[in-house]
């Protein structure tokens, strides 16, 4: 059989599901019975199967030993196995995929995601619905395991059926040029030049700054929806794309950045920014080494840095004055991208409720409740004054797709722009789930 790699096998149905032209459940049950009685397993990896994923996913991906990648996957299933889980048919794994536990913030409180990542199918297994089976069972396990949100990477036309829906990646975009009034081009090397500001500027040193960098994280993300809550730092050093902004013997500010491999494109610039923050009292020395980065990445030959910085308007004019024009993205890919799957409504909103009762209280909010539809899990949100609680439906439904109900949840677009404005529902919509200056990087 003519061996594909698992993105042919992504980009469209196999010959057995194309045949059917079922979905769902529907088509996991006829393809299960094709399999016969002693069909396909699904479990979580154990050491054994170490050999056989790495097989899998380096004939699926054309990851050829000695390369990057293929020793990454082969540390990481080394050391994590347990975070793998894989198909097996007859006792031959047939099927890996990896699972990453993360947490999001939501103003002060915190739900988990699953980050869903290398599925792959044994190249010479491909169309036979395996690929079907291992997402599906993914699915009822991920739920059952009492997940709320999850985020995957791939081809719309395969994760659409299992509920993933496409959400857009967030992003701040720093051109390394920009028109100046004689409409010409600015050289971005002497425009981001401040030798005063470079003095207090140096490399990251994980023994000296790890600490003072995860007090940074946390002071600048405290209540920010978007992001971890916390973050750790490790002992590197000596990284000219790591830096740290240190006065008077305190550490500041820090950005990191990576240098990247080509190809470059809109969502892989050469230079990229990962993460960055400081005191939010005193941002000047977050824009001094951002400047500095900039500057770098330009003498680099960079034509523009992709960062992952917050869409925070408060934090706006910095981003212009320390660069050469910035612009705030929310880009959304056809094809293939960035996915989430909501996978319990009830679940979702039960664990960001301490949040919705604190905006109502500060809003003034009078006690009400409004009702949510999610394809086929509709639950009622309750106001009583002093506690948000979520229940069974009270009311006519607002109906909602996956990517507005997270756009509201992210804080991203204001209720109107979701509901329709002459529902009566929007107003208290306006107030549980307002704009906010949100993280990017964790939800895409």
């Amino acid at each position: 059989m003519r061996q594909r790699t698992m993105e042919h096998y992504q980009s469209g149905r196999s010959s057995t599901e194309s045949h059917l032209d079922l979905v769902g459940l529907g088509v996991l049950t006829v393809l299960e019975s094709l399999h016969g009685a002693n069909g396909p397993e699904f479990r979580q990896a154990v050491d054994g199967d170490a050999d056989a994923i790495l097989q899998i996913m380096s004939g699926a991906f054309a990851r050829e030993p000695g390369t990057q990648k293929y020793e990454r996957d082969r540390s990481r299933l080394r050391e994590e196995i347990d975070t793998h889980w894989v198909l097996s048919r007859r006792g031959e794994v047939v099927g890996a995929l990896h699972t990453q536990v993360d947490e999001i913030q939501v103003g002060r409180t915190t739900i988990t995601k699953v980050d869903v990542g290398e599925v792959c199918v044994y190249p010479s297994c491909q169309s036979e619905g395996l690929g079907t089976i291992l997402m599906q069972r993914l699915v009822d396990q991920l739920k059952a395991d009492g997940h709320t949100l999850s985020r995957l990477g791939g081809y719309r036309r395969f994760y659409e059926r299992f509920g993933w829906a496409p959400f857009p990646r967030g992003s701040v975009e720093f051109p390394l040029q920009g028109l100046t009034s004689r409409s010409g081009f600015t050289d971005p090397v002497p425009f981001l030049d401040r030798v005063d500001e470079d003095v207090h500027i140096r490399p990251y040193d994980g023994k000296r700054d790890a600490e003072a960098c995860e007090r940074l994280y946390r002071a600048f993300n405290e209540g920010r929806t978007g992001a971890r809550p916390t973050r750790s730092f490790g002992a590197g050093t000596g990284n000219p794309w790591q830096v740290v902004h240190e006065q008077e013997g305190e550490v500041r500010a820090y950005v990191f950045a990576n240098q990247n491999d080509p190809p470059f494109g809109r969502l892989s610039s050469a230079v990229s920014i990962s993460d960055a923050a400081c005191d939010p009292a005193w941002t000047a020395p977050l824009g001094e080494s951002l400047r500095y980065l900039l500057r770098q990445a330009a003498v680099s030959g960079a034509e523009s840095v992709r960062a992952r910085l917050p869409l925070d308007p408060t934090l706006y004019d910095l981003y212009r004055d320390a660069s050469c024009g910035f612009i705030p993205s929310l880009w959304q890919s056809s094809e293939g991208g960035n996915m989430l799957q909501i996978l319990s409504l009830r679940r979702l909103l039960e664990g960001i409720a301490p949040e919705l009762a604190a905006r109502a209280k500060t809003a003034g909010l009078p006690c009400t409740d409004v009702t949510l539809r999610l394809q086929d899990e509709t639950v009622g949100i309750v106001w009583n004054g002093k506690s948000v609680f979520v229940g069974d439906a009270s009311r006519d439904p607002v109906e909602l797709g996956q990517d507005g109900l997270m756009k509201l949840i992210l804080g991203l677009l204001p209720a109107e722009q979701v509901v329709s404005r002459d529902r009566t529902d929007a107003s208290i919509l306006r107030t549980l789930f307002p704009v906010q200056p949100t993280a990017t990087g964790v939800w895409g």
